[in-house]
């Protein structure tokens, strides 16, 4: 047999280990034959193994094994060679030993292994990124097989705590999820894991879980790093300089990457400093390395970008792309965002592009959509605008495949979309100095209420499902019983089932033909958007074969923008100077927004009816109200069918392919009064309820519990009713918007109780409410509203939505009943008074049996607005349908309070409020 060094080098190695394994004695003689240590190195050990395993007795074998095993360990640990190259020896060797390791043979053996691989495979430099995490977290799910808490708990603890560390960096499936996972086996490690008795592990699972927690998606951010700061320190009670001078290192590093986030950039930079002292280059080569990458970032946050560059380039020494290639793409990605900064757009784009040599779409996606992104910036920079909307274009693709891979919930798409909204008004920014108006209103709407648009697409998909769910049911019944079953009708439904099924992919594009398509001759829709440097309202009719822009110039943004924070800063329902001041304040919002210009230049005279789809902020202001030339006209005037809104043209184009309703009123569903403290509430309920007699339900004062809506047979009634009507208190929670609500019943206290003020909410100037006895904007979520014409809510703040998000998600109580299939909702935008919504409701739904909701309600409005007292007292004399001891009570009010010609209710405050969403 010819001399083969390297297994020469191998059976000594395995020599020494048996006497001595310490690393003092092993990474000399590593060091000493690197050269060796090649993927060649690995096909021997394997053979070799496998060839003594299969000769020697059990007993000796199993000792071969474990000074297989200690040598795979110190392979693995050993800073100096290839790294690549130790890593993939350690797994040649974790793996031969599973052919004697079994979990019944050697089960304690076949764990350790089991754990070992998992950390090989989770450092692994060399295959694809994402399979070799995977290939980790299955095998320490192995070894937890054997190690239980029970039998095993430090070695379970162990491999919970190695657990942890790979789902945090895991990159396939939902990212968020994968690291409330990571945290949970930190955790879990961390209860067998304690100070007292395993300090130096309980220190090193601190310091895991507070890198968790730095890169959490799931709950408040600033929460969030505040917990991993707190973990960090916790390890430096243990992790001294002096006693650990390298793990201290490692959480000094944490620390800096914390406070980086946190924005406190000179801590970061003195926590990054404090690691080096302990991370040189020579001692620590690749931690080295890391540290440099991370002063670079902080020192690009400071617009030290002549340091940042300095400090990337010193960590490129080390990370080269042979030998560290994801490492060395992240610092690629890094330099060329600092070249960026430093409008040295050339080299910006070469890093970007070296960065994309191993960020693949499909084995890093999220790194490369960031990459593409950046990219797209450099070249829109440079005037390259055809390669800036290609690596934007791209970009997109990649951040919606990350979106469908998200399944921990809307909390988590809505962040995705915060944290990637500036990518869409890029393209579309991009879009637009291409000249081509037409994909820029589509990326526009591809941006915008994505987590409303998806689940309704599921929801009207089960619908279609549901009836063939059941044929395909009682055709596998029907094949149990026949003699001679054929299983071609069962094939065809099937097919059909898979057919409809694969249109279960959110729609995330609506062209401008379809846009165009969902409105007729006489309507246009009125598309704004903010961007910037500018807003810019998009005019679409069927008359241009493109959408119209205007644009406006940086200063109307600055005062709009003012405009808006005055706005909201003196907004409280009861404060006298908002509800004096609102008409001279929507009068110059029109002249802000150019209302009149918009108007004459883009909307021909012959459009009768008109669709405003805002964005962000503008979704809480009355565009129906703007006043309009000089003769106190308001823009619903213009109109002679009606100003609706629509969060997004998606959503109409959804509507619109809905099952349409018979012109029959049919049945109606009303919530009156539960808290007792609506005096008008009664008179306006019960006198709409007699249109709809003899099936409307009303659930009238004590009787409108949470529990009575939800169990039978209200709950059917709820859900199968045409039109829904609550007439009560509401609420916006802009801190958390999901806690938005309507008051029922019973859910007014009298004092919020120690210790659960989340449960708790202030609806009204002095009145607390339980939201556990509320109908809340979650509860709204999992209702089935499939057969709702309309959702009327006839209460105060029901239209608010979060403007302060980011996402261009549509949240707030009309975004849950649209989600629970409400064709259409009537919000409030502030606190209505209750006499003049009595009023303008019993007016609304009188006109209801012979128009259409938006005409019925712009009727309405524009009588009330312009009755005079004399024309409301001969209005409610005559009404057929108000009982006469209501009837005494607004007269009572009408001739109390006002004079024979006056016009009450002539102040957009008292009209406005309300407006119609689709």
């Amino acid at each position: 047999m010819s001399y083969n060094p390297r297994l020469n080098f191998l059976i000594q190695i395995l020599k020494a280990i048996a006497k001595n394994d310490t690393p003092e004695n092993i990474y000399p003689r590593l060091k000493a034959k690197q050269h060796l240590l090649d993927k060649e190195f690995a096909q021997v050990l394997q053979s070799w193994a496998r060839e003594q395993f299969a000769t020697v007795e059990r007993k000796a074998a199993r000792k071969i094994a474990k000074n297989i095993g200690n040598f795979s360990n110190r392979i693995q640990e050993f800073p100096l060679g290839n790294r690549a190259n130790n890593l993939e020896i350690a797994i040649g060797g974790y793996e031969v030993l599973l052919t004697l390791f079994t979990p019944t043979a050697f089960p304690q053996d076949w764990a350790m292994t089991q754990n070992n691989l998992g950390a090989a495979y989770s450092e692994r430099i060399l295959g694809n990124k994402a399979e070799n995490l995977e290939q980790a977290i299955a095998s320490y799910q192995a070894a937890l097989q054997v190690r239980t808490r029970k039998d095993f708990p430090e070695k379970w603890a162990t491999t919970q705590n190695n657990l942890g560390a790979t789902y945090k960096n895991q990159i396939l499936g939902d990212k968020a999820e994968n690291l409330e996972k990571a945290i949970a086996s930190y955790q879990a490690a961390l209860e067998v894991r304690t100070r007292t008795d395993l300090p130096q592990e309980w220190a090193q699972t601190q310091n895991n879980l507070g890198v968790a927690y730095c890169n959490r998606i799931l709950g408040d951010r600033a929460d969030n790093l505040e917990k991993a700061i707190a973990s960090y320190q916790a390890a430096l009670q243990v992790f001294t300089r002096k006693d650990f001078p390298e793990k201290w290192a490692t959480t000094q590093n944490n620390l800096g990457n914390a406070y980086s986030q946190l924005g406190n950039l000179e801590l970061a930079i003195a926590f990054y400093q404090a690691a080096l002292q302990v991370y040189t280059r020579k001692a620590f080569p690749q931690d080295w390395a890391m540290t440099q990458n991370n002063l670079g970032t902080v020192y690009s946050q400071a617009d030290n970008l002549e340091m940042a560059i300095a400090s990337y380039q010193a960590a490129l020494a080390v990370y080269t792309r042979k030998a560290f290639p994801q490492d060395w793409a992240q610092t690629q990605y890094n330099l060329g965002t600092a070249y960026s900064q430093a409008e040295n757009l050339e080299l910006a784009i070469a890093s970007y592009q070296a960065a994309l040599q191993v960020y693949t779409r499909k084995g890093l996606p999220q790194d490369w959509a960031m990459t593409q992104n950046n990219l797209g910036i450099a070249y829109s920079k440079a005037g390259n605008l055809e390669q800036a909307y290609s690596a934007y274009k791209s970009a997109i693709e990649g951040v919606e495949f990350l979106r469908r891979q998200i399944v921990s919930g809307d909390e988590s798409k809505r962040k995705l979309a915060e944290e990637w909204n500036g990518l869409y008004r890029q393209m579309i920014d991009v879009c637009l100095q291409r000249g081509d108006s037409s994909q820029a209103l589509t990326y526009i709407e591809r941006s915008k209420t994505q987590n409303l648009v998806e689940v309704i697409v599921k929801r009207i998909l089960q619908q279609e499902l549901q009836p063939l769910d059941n044929e395909i049911a009682e055709e596998l019944l029907r094949l149990k019983t026949s003699e001679h079953p054929d299983q071609s009708h069962l094939n065809q439904l099937q097919a059909k089932r898979e057919e409809i099924k694969a249109r279960e992919v959110p729609l995330s594009t609506i062209s401008f033909r379809d846009i165009q398509a969902l409105i007729d001759d006489n309507t246009a829709i009125l598309q704004w958007y903010i961007f910037d440097d500018c807003f810019r309202a998009f005019i679409i009719t069927r008359h241009h074969p493109e959408p119209q822009i205007w644009s406006s110039t940086r200063e109307d943004l600055d005062k709009l923008e003012n405009w808006k924070a005055d706005y909201l800063n003196i907004y409280e329902p009861t404060n006298t100077t908002w509800r004096r001041e609102l008409a001279a304040k929507l009068q110059q919002l029109g002249e802000i927004l150019h209302i009149n210009e918009i108007l004459a230049q883009f909307i021909p005279p012959n459009i009768q009816a008109l669709i405003i789809v805002p964005h962000r902020y503008l979704h809480l202001f009355p565009f129906h109200a703007l006043p309009i030339n000089s003769n106190e006209e308001f823009l619903i005037d213009r109109f002679i069918n009606g100003v609706r809104y629509a969060p997004s043209c998606q959503l109409l184009q959804l509507a619109k392919n809905q099952p349409q309703p018979s012109g029959e009123l049919g049945k109606m569903f009303a919530i009156q009064d539960p808290n007792e403290d609506l005096h008008y509430t009664n008179i306006e309920v019960e006198t709409i309820a007699h249109n709809f007699q003899p099936t409307a339900i009303v659930l009238k004062k004590s009787q409108a519990t949470k529990d009575a809506l939800f169990e039978p047979p209200h709950n059917d009634s709820l859900q199968s009713a045409q039109w829904l009507h609550f007439s009560c208190h509401g609420y916006f929670d802009l801190e958390s918007p999901l806690n938005s609500a309507l008051a029922l019943a019973n859910s007014r206290v009298s004092s919020v109780p120690n210790g659960d003020s989340r449960r708790y909410r202030r609806f009204t100037k002095d009145s607390d409410f339980d939201l556990e006895k509320c109908l809340t904007l979650g509860d709204i979520f999992n209702l089935n509203l499939s057969q709702c014409r309309l959702v009327t809510l006839s209460a105060c703040q029901t239209g608010v939505i979060d403007h302060q998000n980011t996402s261009d998600e549509y949240i707030g109580l009309p975004s849950g009943f649209i989600k629970a299939g409400s064709a259409v909702v009537i919000s409030t935008l502030w606190s209505v008074e209750d006499f003049s919504t009595t009023l303008l409701m019993i007016r609304f739904y009188d006109n209801l049996s012979s128009v259409s909701i938006v005409k019925a309600l712009q009727e309405a409005q524009f009588w009330l607005r312009n009755a005079t007292q004399t024309e409301l007292i001969k209005w409610t004399s005559e009404h057929e349908k108000i009982e006469q001891d209501y009837k005494d009570i607004i007269l009572e009010e009408l001739e109390l309070w006002f004079n024979p010609e006056e016009k009450p209710f002539n102040q957009p405050i008292d009209w406005a409020g309300f407006c119609v969403i689709e």
